[in-house]
């Protein structure tokens, strides 16, 4: 069905898919998670290409590092844009995708300035200076405004209506300046904007002479003198506690009431070495992160482990502090008085606590450098911030290398504090079969030779008491439609990922109406378009002590639901998620389900009892203040079916649990009706599986790119990939005969 996937959430899987080489082996272009994903223009699309403008891209660069954080939430959708184009660009400019013409990078490049243009026109604080002749008579000083963590302005230099360009400066205001004023290009005729970002600004400000002459000419220019100042400043002290009363991590925005301009937030942990640069073609700057949570609650944030000094412009502030979906959000606005110290004190205080009720959440998803102490530290500062109890941190590989490093497996190199855990796995193998993650593992397993072949990966992880799972299910990305119809039917899978931008269900329903156990998990790809915390899947780990062997434990049994926001109660007959009911013949069962949220955020809009995909009973609530819903049916499972329970809170959050399943003896607990449908739709999927190797293989044996490793490794192992294809088709073959045994059955 996938009805539960939101646009919102397929953009973060576009931003996730600019991660990794795209697959040159004739799949869909439209890919998600860790691959190129873009669409490419028509001809008369290219046609409209400009050329290009001089230094727009460095420019639109500084611009993104320097003042992102200075404007308001509105204009972060320009920037996004402006980004996501020039991260296109420049992949193609430097070959990372294969195949496509330079022209199609041009036209990204092309995008990205125009995007560029719409960004300068909405920037309040941009500087003209009109050179033209006959222009009215320049006033001798421009004055800014500078603040340490704000040390970039924006020129826009009119010396006539022929062209526009570009140029960045950087300047040292510790520098004695003599015998000339900083110099700034101009076009002879034309619209030139210039960045400057000025170093070591001095704190009581002072004065700058600039020369404005066009680039090439010897003779002096005009010359202005800028009068750099800062506004009246106060102080801002920040402590952060939880409902004991002790000191926790959060995510902290801090935002200017008058236009919501963002404060970089000095002393937050700082996780560029370890995520921001493995990816600089899609890395947030600065360490400020955007967190894709429902509504109100998304933004940019900034992960702060001690209390935060802070000096910034005398005013109103508003104060937003999250601390995970079990947490009320703080929100206030205070008042800055001028050279003078604000000591503000926040106590978090939960709506509902989970550990308690033997429930503990987890992220599956996580890519980050993990090499050392100082790694942990800030990684488990980050984990505490959002409230993951077990964060799964995933070396990543591909058919030519890894990333995010891992300095070891196993017990020995699990880092905790507290009930907060760090526990290293990978995500290998990511390859036209879809996308595989290993958790819980001893050791890394990789094999270069059959990095194909899922089935054998999935035996070590086994060996090693670990879990093998196939990710960005709920996404439908990165071919997971092919992983999970060439390898479910092995009986190898533990978990599938529902749930990382958003929750989505197709893929996860067609194979639950297929008659297989699939247990729910959920993560959010850091940094590939999500965040620790924006998404988690809780397990049920028991009353007694905490430990992720517990958790690991209870995820591969099912005991499990995912969300971003409602909390989720649901068991038949007593008995929780996962759990499978024999039946010798047609039997009532006892279906209770209760959605709990927080008042006037996550409050459950809406409960509902899922079979087959489809709704069984259902309960709303148009009140967001009323907390919770609850449902209590009787449902005759007759030949046997799967029910789940899902969850939609009225700010747009949503859970889902795992199913528990009711099996008659001798038969599938299947969607019987759709399952004829279901089984030609993996029928045509090896069709396609086999069609992709097909290509593969021409494009080796044709020598169009000796250093094309995916083709390479896909065309030596084609012939191994058909031996599983045609073990899948003998199942679904099998399974067919089956279904039409039944049919034959139910008409008698």
């Amino acid at each position: 069905m996938g009805r539960y996937t939101t646009a919102s959430s397929q953009w973060q899987v576009v931003l996730a898919c600019l991660a990794a080489v795209t697959l040159q082996i004739g799949f869909a272009e439209n890919t998600s998670a860790h691959q190129s994903v873009f669409e490419r223009p028509d001809p008369s699309e290219l046609a409209k290409t400009e050329p290009p403008m001089a230094g727009s891209q460095e420019f639109a660069k500084t611009l993104l590092r320097e003042l992102k954080a200075q404007f308001n939430h509105d204009a972060f959708t320009l920037l996004d844009q402006l980004e996501k184009h020039l991260n296109q660009s420049d992949r193609i400019r430097w070959g990372f995708d294969a195949g496509v013409s330079q022209n199609v990078g041009d036209y990204f490049r092309w995008r990205a300035e125009t995007k560029l243009l719409e960004v300068l026109q909405s920037y309040p604080e941009i500087i003209e200076i009109d050179l033209r002749p006959g222009a009215a008579v320049p006033t001798p000083e421009i004055t800014v405004e500078l603040l340490p963590e704000n040390r970039a302005v924006v020129l826009k230099i009119v010396t006539g209506d022929h062209g526009t360009s570009f140029g960045t400066h950087r300047w040292n205001l510790s520098a004695e300046q003599v015998p000339q004023p900083f110099r700034v290009p101009t076009n002879a005729d034309g619209i030139r904007f210039a960045i400057v970002v000025f170093e070591q600004v001095p704190s009581e400000g002072g004065v700058m002479q600039l020369e404005f002459r066009p680039d090439g000419e010897e003779s002096p220019g005009q010359t202005r003198a800028l009068r750099f100042q800062t506004p009246e400043l106060g102080y801002l002290k920040l402590e952060i506690t939880d409902d004991h009363g002790h000191h926790t991590p959060a995510i902290v925005q801090l935002a200017a009431h008058a236009n919501g301009q963002l404060q970089e937030i000095p002393g937050a942990v700082d996780l560029r070495e370890q995520l921001n640069d493995v990816v600089p073609h899609i890395a947030e700057l600065g360490r400020g992160y955007t967190f894709y949570l429902p509504r109100k609650k998304q933004g940019r944030y900034w992960i702060v482990d001690e209390p935060v000094e802070i000096t910034v412009p005398v005013g109103k502030w508003d104060l937003k502090i999250l601390h995970g979906p079990e947490h009320v959000p703080y929100q206030q606005t205070i008042d800055i008085a001028p050279g003078e110290w604000t000591d503000h004190k926040c106590s978090l205080q939960r709506w509902i606590d989970m550990p308690k009720l033997g429930w503990y959440s987890g992220d599956d998803h996580v890519h980050a450098r993990l090499n050392s102490g100082a790694d942990a530290k800030s990684l488990l500062s980050y984990a505490r911030a959002v409230d993951i109890h077990v964060a799964n941190i995933l070396e990543m590989g591909d058919p030519m290398r890894t990333y995010y490093a891992q300095r070891g497996f196993g017990v020995d190199f699990r880092r905790r504090q507290g009930d907060y855990w760090l526990v290293p796995g990978q995500e290998d193998p990511r390859s036209e079969l879809g996308h595989a993650i290993g958790l819980n593992l001893k050791s890394k397993v990789r094999s270069l030779d059959r990095y194909l072949q899922n089935d054998w990966v999935a035996a070590r992880i086994h060996e090693q008491g670990g879990l093998y799972g196939h990710t960005h299910v709920g996404a439908n990305a990165c071919y997971a439609h092919r992983e999970m119809a060439l390898f479910t039917p092995l009986g190898i899978v533990d978990f599938n990922s529902i749930m990382q931008a958003s929750l989505g269900t197709e893929l996860y329903y067609n194979f639950l109406n297929l008659g297989f156990e699939m247990n729910a998990s959920a993560g959010a790809d850091t940094p590939y378009g999500g965040t620790i915390g924006a998404t988690r899947v809780y397990v049920f780990s028991g009353e007694g002590e905490f430990t992720p062997d517990v958790w690991f434990d209870g995820l591969k049994r099912g005991r499990s639901f995912v969300s971003n926001g409602p909390m989720l109660e649901f068991e038949v007959d007593g008995q929780l998620p996962g759990s499978v009911i024999e039946i010798a013949e047609p039997h009532t069962v006892q279906i209770k389900a209760r959605a709990r949220g927080l008042s006037g955020w996550s409050a459950p809009k809406k409960l509902q009892l899922i079979r087959f995909g489809e709704v069984l009973a259902e309960t709303t609530s148009g009140d967001v203040e009323q907390s919770e819903l609850q449902l209590e049916f009787e449902l005759n499972a007759e030949h046997g079916c799967w029910i789940a329970a899902y969850a939609e809170g009225h700010d747009g959050s949503t859970a889902h649990s795992t199913p528990v399943y009711v099996k008659r003896a001798g038969r599938r607990h299947w969607h019987f009706l759709r399952a004829n449908e279901l089984i030609s739709t993996q029928l045509s999927i090896m069709d396609e599986i086999e069609v992709a190797l097909s290509r593969s293989e021409e494009a080796v044996a044709a020598g169009r790119n000796p250093l094309d490793y995916w083709n390479l490794r896909n065309a030596e192992q084609a012939n191994a990939v058909r031996r599983q294809v045609q073990i899948a088709r003998q199942f679904y073959e099998n399974l067919r005969d089956t279904y039409h045994q039944e049919q034959a059955l139910r008409t008698q």
